[in-house]
């Protein structure tokens, strides 16, 4: 028996994704798993988006316990003295911000068995209370720590005493399959012949919307026909990157999505597109690459944290994060030969969730 400890369905993001996905893999490698989940993850006054839940059917063949309240200690106690009478041989943490820290970290201390955590940011990209005791403390508690980015390995060195796993983020099972491009053009209204940039995810200030915006300023002439969708839910206002694209002259040439994209709908915007664009100013690794992989769509990626490791031409224009080199990085890639399948081919089979949860199990026995 394992057990995964971090958001499951209904919750949405990344993280639940994942959580699923690892589950599902460690299941088709005979393992029996059990994800306990949270019944509150972020108090509604702390959660920056329209809604922490998604509407997507409950994943089939996943056992998810909701029993773990992130401010109600006494659901610590009874989630740890649950794990301990299950006797799992395996215990993994999901660990990506400190607000978690006291509630993970004092549940990994009651727990009698095995414990790695997954870490998906070791420092955040935007400076949060407290961060570094945090993760110290829910660290303390662990037999092994793993990370999806060298970058992040080299932020955890502090831990020497604790074996480290790196491997990189791999490509979430159950997305959206890719439709023909004019297919998806014509969902979203889009000329069939006019070059398209996407930039899909959360909007939150580190992603570097604005460098975006000035770099296609700087593409417009060369480009004239050039489209650039930003989708995804603001957690930050908007009204100010709005403004630049007026005061830029790109406000024809740039649109706003700003709804929260179900699973069932990514399909259509990854296929629509001729490029993915990252302009990160910082990451530990991102979730959004190993969308590109899948859906077999070049990208522009920024030299920042992890976000580049394990990228290059022709999947990858691998770029400073400086709105010209952005611009010049995204000329490159739309005028650049077209990839093709076989270009993806070797990433998409490193990045599967097969080979992490092989990994995974490989590193728990040598704990």
């Amino acid at each position: 028996m394992i057990v995964i400890i971090g958001p499951a369905h209904p919750y949405r993001g990344g993280i639940a994704d994942t959580n699923e996905s690892l589950a599902q893999a460690l299941i088709e490698q005979g393992q029996d798993v059990e994800i306990f989940s949270f019944s509150r993850l972020y108090p509604s006054r702390l959660f920056p988006g329209k809604t922490q839940f998604s509407s997507k059917e409950k994943p089939e063949g996943i056992d998810i316990e909701r029993c773990i309240d992130s401010i109600g200690p006494n659901s610590w106690r009874k989630t740890a003295k649950a794990i301990n009478k299950m006797s799992p041989s395996l215990v993994i943490f999901r660990y990506w911000t400190p607000f978690l820290g006291p509630c993970l970290g004092t549940i990994a201390r009651l727990i009698k068995t095995k414990c790695v955590t997954i870490v998906d940011n070791a420092i955040s990209h935007e400076p949060k209370f407290g961060e570094s005791f945090f993760l110290r403390y829910m660290l303390a508690a662990q037999d092994g720590v793993i990370s999806l980015s060298h970058h992040t390995s080299k932020q955890l060195n502090f831990i020497k005493s604790k074996p480290c796993l790196t491997y990189p983020h791999p490509i979430n099972k159950g997305l959206a399959p890719m439709i023909e491009k004019e297919k998806a053009r014509s969902i979203l209204g889009l000329d069939h012949n006019a070059p398209v940039v996407l930039f899909f995810g959360l909007i939150r200030k580190y992603k570097g919307v604005g460098l975006l915006i000035e770099a296609i300023s700087q593409l417009k002439n060369q480009i004239p026909d050039l489209r650039v969708l930003i989708v995804g839910e603001p957690y930050i206002p908007i009204s100010p990157y709005l403004k630049q694209t007026k005061e830029l002259g790109v406000e024809e040439t740039i649109s706003f999505h700003t709804s929260y994209v179900e699973d069932k709908d990514v399909g259509v915007w990854f296929s629509a597109c001729d490029c993915v664009v990252q302009p990160y100013q910082a990451a530990s690794q991102s979730g959004i690459t190993p969308m590109a992989l899948y859906y077999q769509r070049p990208m522009v990626v920024t030299d920042v944290g992890g976000l580049s490791e394990g990228l290059d031409m022709p999947v990858a224009k691998i770029v400073s994060p400086f709105a010209s080199s952005i611009a010049a990085g995204l000329e490159t890639i739309l005028k650049a030969n077209p990839t093709s399948k076989k270009d993806f081919t070797a990433h998409q089979e490193q990045r599967s969730w097969k080979n992490f949860a092989q990994k995974i199990l490989t590193f728990a026995q040598s704990l």
